[in-house]
């Protein structure tokens, strides 16, 4: 039988025993079934999203009423003793002396030393009415939660006996803690005393120490208690 027909007979054997072109094109090594991980692997929790930072947020300016009045709603404490300087003296709004000590009184009990020391002016000034020892301690929180101011005017409180009793001692280490932080006045009340002997050991050669001290600090007045005769200047630019 010639070349040519045996093809189509030989092409139709490989067809019957399955050894064509399908098998040809098997791979030869068949890739290996992917293994399971463990049971007991342990699960990799995703870490946790990072919070933003807060945003920083400063302090209204003494005359945006709408920006210490959004402050004051949205719980900024500072806010709503500006607003309330507002109201006291009628910058910008009508005067509201009611509405002015509420929000001292209300900042105040959070904390805020100026809300503390602005509610002691107002009793100060007879604006606020009330227990006659609420003066001196609401300039004594005003200290304590750090206002320099609040300890100058609570010793001068307890100095004078004003609505509480007389202290020169107490009133000398109000003066002595602020003295310290570098508030002239404070230094020269605290050297008064020392000139004295009053609540302290009179010690002259401390009291002009003092005076020099708040001299230096530009305060005219301890210049005048250092040296009669204009020696102790205070700095100038």
């Amino acid at each position: 039988m010639h070349v040519r027909e045996l093809a189509p007979a030989l092409l139709t054997a490989l067809l019957l025993c399955g050894c064509g072109g399908a098998a040809a094109s098997a791979p030869r090594h068949a890739a290996a079934p992917a293994r399971p991980a463990p049971a007991s692997a342990p699960v990799v929790a995703a870490p946790p999203a990072e919070a933003p930072p807060p945003r920083l947020r400063l302090p209204c300016e003494d005359d945006d009423l709408v920006g210490c009045t959004n402050g004051c709603a949205d719980h900024q404490i500072e806010d709503c003793v500006t607003l309330g300087t507002m109201y006291l003296s009628g910058a910008r709004v009508s005067i509201d002396v009611e509405r002015a000590l509420g929000l001292f009184k209300a900042a105040c009990a959070e904390g805020s030393a100026r809300g503390c020391l602005r509610l002691g002016d107002a009793y100060h000034e007879k604006l606020a009415r009330g227990d006659s020892g609420e003066e001196a301690a609401l300039y004594g929180r005003a200290c304590d939660a750090g206002a320099n101011l609040g300890c100058l005017a609570a010793g001068r409180a307890y100095l004078r006996g004003e609505g509480v009793s007389a202290d020169p001692g107490h009133a000398a280490a109000l003066f002595r803690r602020v003295c310290e932080r570098g508030n002239a006045p404070a230094c020269v009340e605290l050297g008064d005393l020392h000139a004295q002997g009053e609540g302290v050991p009179r010690d002259p050669e401390k009291a002009t120490e003092l005076f020099t001290k708040a001299c230096k600090l530009g305060f005219d007045e301890g210049c005048l208690r250092a040296s009669r005769t204009g020696d102790v200047l205070p700095p100038r630019d």
